[in-house]
């Protein structure tokens, strides 16, 4: 007769884990949780049921969903770099010299090996001008004190 050993839920437990870290998104993180709790009952009480394996399986993964899921949604939104993945949000109130001059509200800032096309009242190039907003993929600008 097969017997299910604590370490046979351990061994799942760490192939959901690699399967969490291989794919997008929190999936395989709760259900691995149930699974190593699962072999730790079954290593405190080695004779349990596979019933009862299973229900502890089944009830430990949902809670720790429950439980763990608002958590991970809070952290998944604070990082230590805010605009980390927004560009142009990062140049918001830094000053630039201009590159070309702004005629008729459009000109162009050069930065590092590209350059921004810019919006904002009629200048000279080489003005010194400060980001104001971020519009899609131009950057409106204002004179610089």
């Amino acid at each position: 007769m097969f017997k299910i050993l604590f370490w046979y839920w351990w061994a799942l437990s760490a192939v959901l884990l690699v399967c969490e870290m291989l794919l997008p998104g929190v999936v395989f993180l709760f259900i691995a949780i149930g699974a190593a709790a699962t072999g730790l009952v079954l290593l405190v009480a080695s004779d349990a049921a596979l019933e009862f394996q299973l229900a502890v399986f089944a009830i430990v993964s949902v809670v720790s969903a429950i439980v763990l899921r608002p958590y991970l949604k809070r952290l998944q939104g604070k990082t230590a770099e805010p605009s980390l993945n927004a560009r142009g949000e990062a140049l918001v109130g830094r000053e630039f010299i201009l590159d070309q001059p702004i005629l008729a509200g459009r000109g162009r800032i050069k930065l590092g090996d590209g350059s921004w096309i810019v919006t904002g009242p009629d200048m000279v190039a080489g003005a010194k001008v400060r980001v104001a907003a971020v519009e899609g993929t131009e950057l409106r600008v204002e004179p610089a004190p």
